[in-house]
């Protein structure tokens, strides 16, 4: 069911509130993947916890998802009539998703955080990236993007490799683990294992109800945007690597001092 539509089988449950959403998107359902929810709420005289709880009522997880789906749908609806405009439709609907979760890092991660782990990288002896498949990607990103500022460190994305660090790491060392899910058991076991031999293991997640924090001195947990919706095609590593240049950023403060 388009999500059009499923605004329709609502209608009799709207409060007054919830009308006024109604009635705006209806009208202006293209405005919905330009706008930020800010702006939304603004126009419609409305808060950004109504139209959450709009999203909600009418059987979304919240608006991100809402709004991804609605923009999926208008964009398809324009490729299957062969409107010119696809492509700029397509670009409106994935770079204002992106936009959102980008900004959600300023409400989930604590700055002073990032700085206890920029403190360790400058400090410790030796360092370790760790990511396998996609997120191998964001653990060569980062240390390509360390080696441009003069730090030195070692970004491995062979799992046999992983396991052989197991028996080197100790105290001193630190590792970085990018796990987009933070359930690979090998992930957990090496990261166990490191820590009781007295390294240091810093987490860099989106699932904040993963099976390694337990095991890491310390866990980043960004904003998930490819359960923005259940039918998402996106991917988290461009998030990830948003992240990398914040620790980038406070590293070359922490530099200048």
């Amino acid at each position: 069911m388009n999500p059009l539509s499923r605004l329709d089988i609502y209608i009799n449950e709207y409060t007054n509130t919830e009308k006024l959403i109604y009635a705006w998107i209806m009208e202006n359902p293209g405005d919905l993947a330009r706008y930020p929810i800010e702006t939304i709420a603004e126009k419609t005289k409305t808060s950004k916890a109504a139209i959450i709880r709009f999203s909600k009522k009418i059987g979304y997880s919240g608006f991100a998802e809402f709004k991804f789906e609605l923009s999926r749908y208008l964009v398809s609806g324009e490729r299957d009539q062969n409107n010119d405009d696809e492509q700029m439709n397509t670009i409106a609907s994935i770079t204002s998703i992106y936009e959102g979760f980008i900004k959600q890092i300023n409400n989930t991660i604590d700055l002073n955080k990032v700085k206890e782990l920029v403190v360790a990288m400058l400090d410790t002896k030796r360092i370790k990236i760790i990511g396998n498949n996609r997120t191998g990607l964001s653990a060569m990103q980062l240390r390509y993007r360390l080696s441009k500022i003069g730090v030195d460190a070692e970004a491995v994305t062979d799992m046999v490799l992983v396991q052989v660090l197991e028996n080197i790491l100790k105290k001193g060392d630190l590792v970085v683990l990018f796990s987009t899910y933070g359930n690979y058991t090998p992930y957990a076991d090496f990261a166990k294992t490191v820590t009781e031999n007295g390294a240091d293991v810093y987490l860099i997640t989106v699932n904040e109800k993963n099976k390694i924090s337990k095991y890491c001195k310390q866990t980043f947990v960004l904003p998930c945007v490819s359960k923005a919706t259940t039918h998402s095609f996106l991917d988290d590593q461009a998030i990830l690597f948003i992240f990398i240049e914040i620790i980038l950023a406070e590293i070359g403060y922490k530099l200048k001092d």
